[in-house]
């Protein structure tokens, strides 16, 4: 399980996912909803119940309900975290949504079988951004020292 877990954070962390496609919205579009509900409506294939109250989770559907646990609500994974519980999210918080539904959602085994909905953070994908640019600087660096080295040994070939 854990070298699952982390085969998936790897995944997340390069930016690869297996097919589904990630909608990454703009911050006029996030501000006309009120919760992550209402935004979360908009999404192809994704069907809300009513809302039970402020807080609470309403019933939502992707692929239906499961047959062996009777259980409608689809996984939610935030930055890469499986959580039980969305409605703490804002709008104008979310960078991206990305939704999985038939096999792409196997993934998470027995969890994702009524689908998985991805949300990546502002803070995340900054983050992410961030890791990029160091991991670039680092293979730079290396590369550098590389050559340099490789130089040295020229030069001391040279000098015997």
């Amino acid at each position: 399980m854990k070298r699952f877990l982390l085969i998936l954070a790897a995944l997340s962390l390069l930016g690869g996912t297996v097919s589904a496609q990630e909608k990454v919205r703009d911050a006029k579009e996030k501000t006309q909803y009120n919760s992550i509900f209402d935004l979360l409506r908009n999404e192809p294939g994704v069907v809300m119940g009513p809302d039970s109250g402020a807080g609470s989770m309403p019933q939502i559907y992707i692929r239906g309900i499961a047959t062996n646990s009777d259980q409608t609500q689809p996984l939610f994974v935030v930055d890469g975290i499986i959580t039980d519980n969305v409605s703490y999210l804002r709008p104008e918080d979310i960078y991206s949504i990305e939704i999985l539904k038939d096999g792409t959602a196997s993934l998470y085994g027995a969890r994702g079988q009524n689908g998985v909905i991805m949300f990546k953070t502002k803070s995340a994908a900054e983050a992410e951004k961030l890791a990029a640019e160091q991991a670039r600087f680092e293979r730079q660096a290396a590369k550098e020292t590389r050559r340099a080295a490789r130089e040295a040994r020229r030069e001391a070939k040279k000098k015997k």
